[in-house]
């Protein structure tokens, strides 16, 4: 399967709106918008160009050509030379490598181009397949935040992971 990252685009909104209206995908992003229709994709599309090189930097997904999900990294803010990565993915592409593919593009994008030090992220405890990204992209574990998130009813542990400069490999 052919991954690439684009610009997202208003273009784009139904169909990341068809892969993001699902509580399984939902549930772990943090932004628990639920139903997500098309009219928040376009909110989201438009909130992320305008921030674009500002504070973040965004990147749609497209698995052979069609939006997938979402990848993204902060910008470093008041002299700091650490991004905290970002990603979501439908369903149908889970499993696939495609999480752990378009996170690497952005991490060789962020290392090759940015004057940072660090990339973080995390993940909450229960999401397996977002911190085995993490790991795979050759970060480790620096914190696990115990029942730092309340949702649905429950508290979960969240975990922190990071990579180096000097310990990332770039392709």
């Amino acid at each position: 399967m052919e991954i690439q990252l684009v610009l997202p685009e208003e273009s784009q909104a139904e169909e990341l709106a068809l892969q993001r209206n699902d509580w399984e995908v939902i549930r772990y992003t943090g932004d628990t918008k639920y139903p997500y229709t098309k009219e928040d994709a376009l909110a989201d599309i438009r909130s992320f160009l305008e921030e674009e090189n500002k504070s973040r930097v965004t990147r749609t997904i497209l698995a052979d050509g069609r939006p997938a999900g979402i990848v993204y990294f902060y910008l470093p803010w008041r002299g700091q030379k650490s991004v905290e990565l970002g990603y979501w993915l439908g369903k149908q592409y889970w499993g696939q490598g495609i999480a752990t593919r378009a996170a690497k593009q952005l991490c060789d994008y962020a290392f090759s181009t940015l004057d940072i030090n660090r990339i973080c992220a995390s993940a909450l405890e229960a999401n397996t397949g977002s911190w085995r990204v993490m790991e795979k992209l050759g970060m480790r574990q620096e914190g696990r935040f115990v029942k730092a998130i309340y949702q649905d009813g429950a508290f979960f542990d969240d975990l922190y992971y990071a990579v180096l400069r000097e310990e990332y490999h770039l392709t």
